[in-house]
């Protein structure tokens, strides 16, 4: 049986090393021509096989075939052991079963606000890139705007399809030739002409030239560092590599004949490099790769890791092959840190500082070592130490530039220093004492500041975010930073005390899934209630508002919140003062009141909402305003309303969000960047929604309401009452008498005009005549609905009356265009329903994913805690 076996073994190694040498003879002989019928051999020439041998070779196969048969028939295994085996594997196995896969990916992938870096400019050429950010620091692009040419006629495109909405380069919909076949250019309406900028004052560019300036550098290095892993990776040289990424000629496409068969036609070889690079060579370029890639994230690492992720795998291990020969490289254990494979949605869990602690020792100069450790600090909620690493970044930063204007300052003359590098007051181009100018304006004969010359050769003034003097960019980034920092610290001591009262404890999920409050199911109280009429924390007399009321509205935590969301509001106030704004006049702003710009805000936010159900009602020309775009911007102004949310501020809240919503609606960073998704601007617009739908005291309506409502019901007066009314209009509005307790002026105005707002609202926006009664006693009328608060469930607060009276009237002005857009929406879906019903048709569902975080619960469970119950004993 050893003797079969050994024999059919040869015999199997025999055919297959047969077969390959024929298989190599077949590829490396020269093909033949098959002989045509004239030359070949006639039939009777062939030799013919003998029978005996044929009888030999088939005994032969069947021997082969027996032995064969024979050895399956040993390798047959019992039942009894291919059970034991098949149990063995199952036990084995089971482990990995019961573990649920977990998908890996790179670091920088996790980057918050990686959505507002989106935009062309990853696809731009360079050339053109740089071009755009030339005429984006020249202030004479946005000047002329009369030498535009007039719009290309499309025949493709109707009237009915331009919107007024479309406006700029949002209405760019095709960006083919006329001559393709997927149509012809589109129909752009002219923009609107830019307001002008105030006498003296510079025109703003279109994009910060910070930001743009760290885009442009990060394309030229991450596209220099591609290359450069490409060739470590493929062994070509770089006029090979360029060979074969474009160029003209025949022979410049890889997959050409010439170069599939070794040659292109001018003696070269395009199948790759004959002589194989040296590991030196080969870990120098790694190297280089790493050192642009630094500098890259150095620059900006969120655009950075934006336009890496456009890379794909290219620089998965870059930076650990460097490593591997070099561990010292400050530069490769940077990039290290980004591309580093960690579980998904589980940064804080799977990333230390030990790293970046460790970067920061050797290079302190380093800012962008900080800012980079503050964002780690902030996913692992170390909110005090990331504040404490974006301040000494901040405060580094202005200390250089500082030091370097003092050293440019100190190469001009004494009379022309001064700050940033301009000329003193007084000196030329102001006004003389008693003297107008001679062109009988005010406005300075020449501008105070450096200027150039403009198309028709007129000076023009040059902003001041174009000079060498202007901050860097990672001193507004890290402003923007630390102003998100205080404010989810805020956010993360109020989550962490009401899971501390509801006795919950907060365990990291496999996938990542946040945990909402008003989906707690094994809560004390049930956390934060969706839909009811009495607020957020349900009845007002129940144990869950009076527990939460104990929790967040004891003095102490109260001003410790209070603080850092002021701190936050002032990180914010600063970053958007780099930008400045142009803000057009209004011919329909003068007949527009408060309540009415707000619901206008309301709508332009809406618009810019994606998954919308319903489609938002027509809006109105709005006046055009114009600000320098950053990709924060947008999650920095929401972030600011969200902080006047959790002050309670609604009176500031109102034209804060009004004036935030025509701005929002006037930012154009094309074609450099796209349309940010702001997370604050979702959690904003669905915190009023919850509010519009969940609070009753604050959809009720408000005084502009009660003063059109009286305008246009009130009845002809005869001519004695005439009389009357007019002493009336001429007689001064009953207030109430100011307690002697609130000394200052602005108390006792704020109380007069709380007072009649009162007046004029009555109870919970009733016209019954207890109003008039509210309004010459203090104490509430006897035939209201609500209950008269008994003495110690009044709430401790600092404001007087008459402040709560007022921002309980903001409040329903800014929730009344929400509860109105509610209202329409569930008309419409009861008629769908409806028709549906009769027709018999199902709707298909929409999908409508939320996307707003889990802050959206925390904010309305410290509003109801905190300030609603005290809005609700004024209304």
């Amino acid at each position: 049986m050893a003797a079969s076996k050994t024999s059919s073994g040869d015999i199997s190694d025999t055919h297959t090393d047969f077969t390959k040498a024929t298989t190599e003879s077949d590829i490396l002989s020269p093909p033949t021509t098959p002989p045509s019928s004239a030359s070949s051999r006639p039939p009777s020439t062939l030799p013919e096989p003998d029978t005996e041998e044929l009888t030999i070779i088939q005994d032969a196969d069947v021997q082969t075939a027996a032995q064969k048969k024979k050895k399956k028939k040993k390798n047959k295994k019992s039942a009894s052991a291919k059970a034991k085996a098949a149990d063995n594997a199952k036990s084995a196995e089971s482990p990995d079963e019961d573990r649920p896969p977990v998908l890996c990916i790179s670091r920088n992938k996790h980057w918050r606000y990686i959505s507002s870096y989106h935009g062309p400019w990853l696809q731009l050429p360079l050339e053109l890139l740089e071009s755009l950010l030339i005429l984006n620091l020249d202030p004479a692009t946005l000047s002329a705007t009369e030498s535009r040419l007039p719009p290309l006629p499309s025949p493709t495109l109707t009237g009915s399809q331009l919107t007024p909405r479309n406006r700029g380069f949002a209405s760019v919909s095709d960006h083919h030739s006329a001559d393709s076949p997927h149509g012809t250019f589109a129909n752009l309406p002219t923009p609107p002409p830019l307001p002008a900028p105030k006498p003296g004052k510079a025109t703003p560019p279109p994009i910060d030239p910070g930001v743009f300036r760290s885009v442009t550098h990060i394309r030229r290095l991450i596209d220099e560092a591609s290359e450069l892993s490409v060739r470590a990776s493929s062994g070509l040289s770089a006029a090979a590599l360029g060979s074969l990424r474009g160029g003209s000629g025949i022979s410049r496409d890889p997959w050409s004949p010439q170069n599939i068969l070794g040659t292109n036609g001018l003696n070269e070889g395009g199948g790759g490099r004959n002589i194989p690079m040296s590991a030196t060579r080969i870990h120098r370029l790694r190297s280089l790769a790493v050192q642009k890639l630094a500098a890259a994230y150095k620059a900006d690492e969120i655009a950075s890791s934006v336009m890496v992720m456009q890379g794909g795998s290219v620089f998965d291990d870059i930076a650990d092959r460097v490593l591997k020969v070099d561990p010292n490289d400050l530069d490769a254990r940077y990039v290290h840190f980004f591309h580093e494979k960690i579980p998904s949605r589980q940064l804080a869990e799977s990333t230390t500082t030990h790293q970046l602690d460790q970067l920061i020792a050797a290079q302190p100069h380093r800012l962008e070592f900080y800012r980079t450790r503050g964002i780690v600090h902030c996913f692992r909620d170390e909110y005090a130490m990331a504040a404490k690493d974006f301040t000494y970044a901040i405060r580094e930063s202005r200390a250089q530039r500082k030091a370097k204007i003092a050293h440019r300052n100190n190469g001009l003359p004494s009379e022309q220093r001064g700050k940033s590098g301009k000329k003193k007051k007084g000196k030329t181009g102001g006004k003389t004492n008693g003297q107008a100018p001679p062109d009988g304006t005010s406005t300075p004969t020449t501008p105070d500041g450096p200027t150039i010359e403009g198309p028709d050769g007129e000076p023009l003034l040059l902003h001041p975010s174009v000079l060498p003097d202007a901050p860097d960019p990672i001193e507004p980034q890290c402003l923007f930073l630390r102003g998100a920092a205080y404010l989810q610290h805020a956010i993360y001591l109020i989550e962490e005390t009401i899971l501390k009262l509801e006795d919950i404890r907060k365990a990291p999920s496999v996938d990542g899934a946040e945990l909402r409050l008003c989906y707690i199911e094994n809560g004390r109280y049930g956390g934060v209630e969706i839909g009811n009429p009495d607020g957020p924390l349900g009845n007002k007399d129940g144990s869950k508002l009076a527990a939460y009321k104990e929790a967040l509205a004891n003095d102490s935590f109260r001003d410790h919140i209070h603080s850092l969301v002021k701190k936050a509001l002032r990180d914010h106030e600063k970053f958007l003062s780099h930008f400045d704004t142009l803000e057009g006049i209004d011919e329909d702003d003068a007949g527009r009141n408060l309540a009415q710009q707000v619901e206008l805000a309301y709508h332009l936010c809406e618009n810019l909402r994606p998954n919308g159900q319903f489609p938002p009602p027509p809006l109105p020309d709005v006046p055009v305003m114009f600000t320098t775009y950053h990709p924060l911007l947008v999650e920095s102004h929401f972030s600011v309303l969200i902080c006047h949310l959790m002050l309670g501020d609604f009176t500031t809240l109102a034209p804060t969000f009004s004036r935030a919503a025509l701005l929002v609606d006037g930012l154009e960073g094309y074609p450099v960047f796209l349309p940010p998704r702001s997370m604050s601007q979702a959690e904003y617009i669905e915190i009023l929604e919850r509010l519009a739908g969940g609070w009753k005291n604050g959809v009720q309506p408000h005084s502009l309401t009660r003063m059109a409502h009286l305008a246009l019901t009130a009845p002809p007066l005869s001519p004695k009452a005439k009389d009357k009314e007019v002493d009336r209009t001429n007689a001064s509005p009953i207030v109430i008498p100011i307690s002697p307790t609130s000394s200052t002026s602005s108390d006792s105005q704020s109380a007069n005009i709380g007072t009649t707002i009162e007046t004029l609202l009555g109870v919970n926006g009733s016209s019954s005549s207890s109003a008039a009664q509210s309004s010459r006693t203090p104490s509430p009328p006897l035939d209201s609905d609500i209950p008269t608060p008994q003495e110690p469930q009044t709430p401790i607060t600092s404001r007087s009356r008459g402040d709560l009276v007022i921002a309980l009237d903001h409040a329903r002005m800014i929730l009344s265009p929400v509860a109105a857009r509610q209202r329409e929406k569930a008309d419409r879906l009861a008629v769908e329903k409806a028709n549906a019903k009769k027709t018999g048709k199902k709707k298909p569902l929409s999908i409508n994913i939320p996307l707003h975080g889990p802050r959206v619960e925390i904010v309305l469970a410290w509003l109801g805690a905190v300030h609603l119950d005290e809005l609700d004993t004024v209304a």
